[in-house]
């Protein structure tokens, strides 16, 4: 997967959170409606992702807040070299590339 695909789809998850949200504030709650939305996407990515890349951009999505589509700067995490990884998507991305996190490659989608 080329980093324009896991940004387009990133980006895509973004935005269709920021459009939930903006129904919720509206009073209109659709996240049971979408719950089997959700558990399609994160089967696709468990077939994409190993384990530890799927706890990655988990982590990313909802701990560093990157689903908002402004990831929180004050939320780090660090190699075993002490190394910052995941600042920003493209950060995320290549520790998944580095660390063969990807399942399938390029010529296999």
């Amino acid at each position: 997967m080329t980093f324009t695909e896991f940004e387009e789809i990133v980006d895509k998850m973004v935005a269709g959170s920021k459009t939930l949200d903006a129904a919720y504030n509206l009073k209109i709650d659709l996240f049971e409606m979408l719950n089997d939305h959700h558990c399609v996407v994160d089967k696709l990515w468990s077939h994409i992702l190993t384990e530890p890349g799927e706890d990655w951009l988990w982590w990313y999505m909802y701990e560093k807040n990157g689903i908002s589509g402004a990831p929180r700067k004050d939320m780090t995490a660090n190699d075993e070299d002490g190394t910052e990884i995941c600042e920003d998507l493209k950060g995320l991305y290549d520790y998944l590339v580095k660390y063969n996190h990807f399942k399938i490659n390029n010529n296999e989608i």
